[in-house]
């Protein structure tokens, strides 16, 4: 059995101008015994649930439980088995997958612009009904078709047709692009970028239903964080695969579990989610041992009593009883999880690594100016920022893997573990996940590689499986687990959360608060990085600046900073940015003395920092000089202290008086 076929990834069932019917149905979908097997194994075993308008549901659940799968068949792309699923059929929906095929001769916007389809249509509707209402024989017709085309209209409104080209350009630029990238074609761009694009398309449609499996995965944090202000009040139901509780906790209401076969369906955010079901399995865990009590006790009442013949009627009744009684049958919880613990870091220099006047530039794109780095022994640092700002290229560089201008040195006794973006896709397919640990182990670790695989869920005959036929999730666990077999003191980890379920992100987040030694981690997950490092590195205008803050701290920052400019159209901006003056000689005079004098104050403070940074570096060469005594080697970590504050100060200040200046039109 099948659902209904679907339009690429909009489904919307041809509307005829005489059947037009109200937008936002109470129950969308109804699922009834929905039954799916792959081979013997029971991917859902008679599942019932609906989803009505309001609802906002996390769909969740460990990698390969078959969430992916559900929302396929509700998209009705995907076979299954057995049962029933009912949805009205004037219903629309926006199905965003994992992966897909795209048009490559087509750019964002042309994507972003099929989004106005469905206006036209309705628009053509609207011209049929009004045809069809003017030459109306009775009253009750008329009624009828006034109805259809006040739908009708309602409906166009909602699409808002007219400003189609403002809605675009808004979109695209939330999403990530920018100037002429919203006009290249898709096959100069990355997969992610044609994901954006796909997903600003189903956005712009304002269909009834969102069904949106890992929307995040290709987003950086500030498009992470737009994305989720435009969901928080998005008129439509939502169905969300994520693998960041955050997102899902803002978001979400309602929380379906896929397990073992069947559904577990919750009204609360994920967050709340787990402490409930805690909760319910504390209890049903003691209520199984109240009932096994009682049953025990009633059991020797029966063999107390049934051999005598005047009580045999009472033992009867008791077996009676005991035959009724239903069992309570604790639920079977999915107890495997990774066992992550890093083991201690060999000792390394105070300096692990100096990054000096670097540079880089793709073409005429510049990534990097003079920027500097330097990591003491011991710091766990992240580095955040846009898309494009040079994060994954920074960790090529330190690798050794990217070509650039300066000097990139690594301390005394360093030994780097490496996990890039690509890594699980770097293993080589034809080896087994035994044969690439063994690889990957040390000499003194490869007696330790079944057990340490064990640890990472890789058990019995998954071991001889070979790399090509693991999924993304058990390729990344794969890729963790090698880097674990050979003593490292400074990890470099770019997005190793990427094909992790939320158990296994919180492992591993665990073991990295616990890690002895230096990490270098890129990550867009914000429940990730909080509270995991000890500093963030933000790459901004083509430097790297230091962030004595917690990564909820610099959102909200940036959030104040960038204001209502959000999304808006450069048109907007401009407009907003440089109001017409024209009759107003001594505004503009003014304005002019204003800008000029803000202009200033911004040199004083990139002065300041400049000069605070120098003194903050070479007191921190002068520091791990080693050679100095206790109680100077403390006043150097207060002085760097300070150092660190009137940075933050003075960052502010610079920032705070960039936010005036652009204001004022100059920047």
């Amino acid at each position: 059995m099948e659902g209904p076929a679907t339009a690429g990834l909009f489904h919307a069932h041809p509307r005829a101008p005489a059947e037009a019917v109200p937008l936002r149905p109470q129950k969308m979908i109804s699922v009834t015994n929905l039954t799916l097997h792959f081979g013997e194994r029971p991917m859902f075993d008679g599942v019932s649930f609906f989803i009505g308008s309001d609802d906002r549901i996390g769909l969740v659940g460990r990698n390969g439980a078959g969430k992916s799968t559900l929302l396929k068949i509700l998209a009705g792309q995907q076979h299954y088995d057995a049962g029933s699923i009912g949805r009205p059929k004037e219903l629309t929906m926006g199905y965003l997958p994992q992966q897909m095929d795209h048009d490559l001769h087509l750019s964002p916007w042309e994507v972003a612009e099929k989004a106005f389809a469905e206006a036209l249509e309705v628009e053509r509707s609207i011209e049929a009904i009004t045809k069809d209402l003017e030459s109306a024989t009775s009253d009750e017709r008329a009624m009828e078709l006034a109805s259809l085309l006040a739908h009708a209209h309602e409906r166009l409104n909602t699409l808002g047709v007219a400003d189609h080209e403002m809605k675009i350009e808004r979109m695209l630029k939330g999403i990530g692009f920018v100037g002429q990238d919203m006009h290249r074609k898709l096959q100069e761009l990355s997969g992610g970028w044609r994901m954006r694009a796909e997903l600003a398309r189903i956005l712009l449609m304002q269909p009834d239903l969102l069904l949106l499996d890992e929307p995040t995965n290709h987003l950086d944090l500030p498009a992470i964080q737009w994305l989720e202000d435009l969901l928080r009040t998005y008129p439509a139901a939502l169905v969300l695969i994520s693998h960041d509780k955050t997102f899902l906790d803002n978001l979400t209401k309602r929380t379906l579990e896929v397990a073992g076969g069947n559904l577990i369906d919750r009204k609360v955010p994920w967050s709340q989610y787990v402490e409930l079901r805690k909760v319910e399995r504390e209890q049903q865990s003691a209520a199984a041992k109240d009932q096994q009590r009682y049953i025990k006790e009633t059991e020797a009442l029966i063999n107390k009593f049934r051999a005598k013949a005047s009580k045999a009627a009472f033992a009867q009744s008791l077996i009676t009883k005991l035959d009724k009684l239903e069992r309570i049958e604790v639920e079977d919880e999915d107890l495997r999880k990774l066992l992550v613990k890093f083991p201690p870091a060999p000792s390394s220099g105070k300096l692990v690594c100096e990054v000096k006047s670097v540079s880089k530039s793709y073409g005429a794109k510049e990534i990097f100016r003079n920027a500097e780095l330097t990591i003491a022994k011991g710091e766990h640092l992240a580095l955040v920022g846009a898309n494009g700002t040079g994060k994954s290229t920074l960790v090529r560089m330190i690798m050794g893997e990217e070509p650039f201008q300066g000097e990139v040195r690594l301390g005394h006794n360093v030994i780097i573990g490496y996990y890039a973006q690509d890594m699980p896709e770097r293993m080589a397919p034809q080896r087994t996940v035994l044969e690439t640990a063994e690889d990957a182990a040390s000499e003194d670790n490869r007696a330790r590689v079944r057990a340490m695989l064990g640890a990472f869920m890789f058990s019995g005959e998954d071991v001889d499986k070979k790399v090509k036929v693991l999924s993304g999730g058990e390729r990344a666990r794969l890729a963790l687990c090698c880097m674990l077999l050979k003593p490292l003191n400074f990890l470099i980890l770019d997005e190793p959360t990427h094909h992790l379920d939320i158990q296994s992100k919180d492992v591993l987040k665990e073991a990295l608060k616990n890690y002895d030694g230096t990490f270098l981690l890129v990550s867009h997950d914000r429940d990730f990085l909080t509270g995991l490092t000890t500093r963030l590195l933000e790459l901004d205008e083509l430097r790297i600046r230091d962030q004595h803050m917690d990564i909820l701290e610099l959102i909200e920052k940036r959030k104040a900073l960038q204001g209502a400019d959000i999304g808006k159209s450069s048109a907007a901006r401009q407009k907003e940015a440089k109001p017409e003056k024209q009759n107003d000689q001594r505004e503009r005079r003014e304005g002019e003395k204003e800008r000029r004098r803000m202009q200033a104050q911004l040199e004083r403070l990139e002065q300041k920092l400049a000069t605070l940074e120098q003194e903050e570096k070479a007191l921190q060469q002068d520091v791990m000089k080693g050679g100095k005594g206790a109680g100077q080697v403390e006043k150097g970590y207060e002085r760097l202290g300070e150092l660190a504050k009137q940075i933050a100060q003075a960052m502010e200040e610079w920032e705070s008086a960039s936010v005036q200046l652009e204001a004022l039109g100059e920047r």
